[in-house]
């Protein structure tokens, strides 16, 4: 352990000390008081400078013995978030994530980047997410620069960087380096009504990896490019062009409109995207296309068709009405099976779906409805058709000392296969109920819970049906003994009846105690849950301690234990320790 914990400090030195060094000396010209100033010229400096924010130091520690490694053996990140406010027209904030986890077979998780704010605008520069909408650029790092302009209600924002960089391995970890370009115009208000054109353009460059040019086709099926497997391998034979460089461009608007005083509100979002897989394909000859001159030009220069391009649209559609005591939504969304949009971590596409909620009051009761279609197969390419529809329906009442709700979930699922052996239908019903009684503040039963849900589902394949019941119950409760020791328990037993499983018990306990000392500088937490199913027993247990130094500074130590005993066996080790400065 002594050596796994140098490893870890040089590491950590060797990778972190130069950044560490410029960030507690942006901190310390920051925070320190100056002793030759005046009370009253310190004063009036805070009105228009002032720094905040926090920056915290973590180390890890992980083993485990009976199986492979889930995570590194160590780990160390450093985090600092400041905020700098000059005036009360310009902020500017960081970002700065600096981890050992940064690995050449994988992309990197570090982050550094500046975000200015002012009256009229904001920008990023280095690390950066923006979200222009659902379907377009959503929730993907981009190591670049943007600039965002608002003057008015104008809006203006044009950007990019790279979002992945190259990456050599196996199919499921190598990459092209990719860059992307973003661009959005409209009118109107982030927090009112709005109309936004979105353009997105993404590439790769297929020249930062190096594929072979003479490589031997025998073990790999020509048209998808899949290696036939043999019996006698333990791995398949590995495919150089798996991979392949990807470019793609999306087109469309997001709008909001509000009416009578934000009572009415219309949502849509519609885009168009355009996706070659690979861009060692051959480019489509424009003058066989039967397009207008316009569509033909536009694509020349922004984008080029390939063989094998895909092109289709996605539509986003809610209308949502605000009542005092009545809610109501209404939702349409349509992805067809061409879109891709690789401005957003994933998407599910050929999928359309309507939905249907509303939330009322009446009294101490809150009544909550909902209805969902969804269904596939949109151009009818497949042989069948997957609908799925799900009921489901709520009642809340709230009083002084006692909670209750009622939910019930039905869900619907079929298809329709053309031949017996294709179809299959899956029905599934969920009733749950969760019943609390709080007492007073100075009882030391001072809450309890009961939540029992009772699931039935049933799967009916070509001359074969699957049928399950489950009942589970799980009482909960909290305890004060005294004023600084609280208690926190739960017991969940769950009975299960299957036709091709048979009958089984799952039994599930936890609690967790909770002590404050030293005017609630210290936080000390035990922790204990385990769980047993048949012959697969699970343990885990820990302590979380927290300790405020300062009234900046905090420490927090966590030191967990797992257990695991089944068709695998094996314990697993983990511990942390995290210095805080709030500033």
């Amino acid at each position: 352990m002594s050596s796994l914990c140098n490893s870890a400090h040089r590491k950590l030195q060797s990778v972190l000390s130069a950044p560490l060094l410029l960030i507690f000396l942006f901190i310390y010209l920051f925070t320190l008081p100056s002793k030759t100033a005046s009370q009253e010229s310190q004063s009036s400096l805070k009105d228009y400078i002032q720094l905040t924010g926090q920056s915290n130091i973590y180390g890890e520690l992980y083993s485990i013995k009976g199986t492979n490694p889930r995570r590194p053996p160590s780990t160390g990140r450093i985090s600092f978030t400041p905020t700098l406010r000059l005036s009360k027209f310009f902020t500017v904030s960081a970002q700065l994530l600096l981890s050992t986890e940064g690995s050449s077979a994988r992309q990197n998780i570090n982050l550094m980047g500046l975000h200015p704010v002012w009256k009229w605008g904001k920008a990023h520069i280095g690390d950066y997410s923006d979200h222009f909408s659902k379907y377009t650029f959503n929730g993907v790092n981009v190591k670049g620069a943007e600039i965002d302009l608002f003057p008015d209600k104008f809006r203006f924002t044009v950007g990019g960087g790279q979002t992945r960089r190259a990456v050599e391995g196996i199919l499921v970890s190598e990459s092209f380096a990719q860059y992307m370009f973003t661009s959005r115009i409209g009118y109107g208000s982030k927090n009112g009504s709005f109309f936004d054109l979105i353009f997105l353009k993404a590439k790769d460059d297929a020249a930062s990896l190096k594929k072979p040019q003479d490589w031997d086709y025998t073990y790999v099926i020509p048209d998808t490019l899949e290696s036939e497997l043999d019996t006698l391998w333990i791995e398949p034979p590995y495919n150089p062009l798996s991979v392949t460089p990807q470019e793609n461009m999306v087109i469309g608007f997001n709008s909001k409109v509000q009416m009578f005083q934000n009572r009415l509100v219309l949502e849509m979002e519609g885009n168009g995207s355009a996706f070659t897989k690979d861009l060692n394909t051959s480019p489509v000859v424009m003058d066989s296309i039967d397009a207008s001159g316009l569509v033909k030009s536009c694509f020349d220069e922004i984008y080029t068709p390939r063989a094998g391009s895909n092109f289709d649209f996605a539509l986003n559609t809610h209308l949502g009405m605000n009542l005092q005591n009545l809610k109501l939504n209404l939702g349409f969304r349509h992805i067809g099976p061409g879109y891709v949009s690789l401005g957003i971590p994933s998407t599910v596409n050929d999928r359309q779906e309507w939905l249907f909620n509303t939330a009322f009051k009446l009294g101490i009761h809150r009544f909550r409805f909902g209805v969902n279609r969804l269904s596939d197969n949109l151009l009818d390419q497949k042989e069948q058709t997957n609908i799925r529809n799900q009921f489901q329906a709520s009642v809340a009442t709230i009083m002084k000392r006692w909670r209750s709700q009622v939910n019930i979930r039905w869900m619907i699922m079929n298809n329709n296969a053309p031949t017996d052996s294709l179809e299959w239908a899956f029905n599934n019903i969920v009733l749950s109920t969760h019943q609390a009684l709080m007492f007073g503040p100075e009882s030391m039963l001072r809450q309890i819970g009961l939540q029992y849900t009772y699931q039935t589902s049933n799967k009916e394949l070509f001359e074969k049906s699957n049928q399950n019941h489950y009942h589970t119950i799980n009482l909960t409760s909290n305890l004060r003994f005294v004023q600084k020791l609280t208690l926190n328990t739960s017991i969940g037993l769950s009975f299960r009846d299957s036709n091709t499983q048979g009958k089984y018990t799952t039994q599930v306990y936890s609690l967790r105690l909770i002590h404050l000392a030293f005017q609630n500088k210290l936080s000390n937490a035990l922790f204990s849950s385990s769980s047993m199913v048949r012959d697969t027993h699970m343990l885990r247990a820990g302590i979380t301690s927290s300790y405020r130094l300062t009234k900046v500074y905090q420490i927090t130590f966590n030191l967990s234990y797992n257990n695991f005993r089944g068709t695998r066996n094996f314990r697993e080790f983990r511990s942390t320790l995290m210095l805080s400065h709030h500033f």
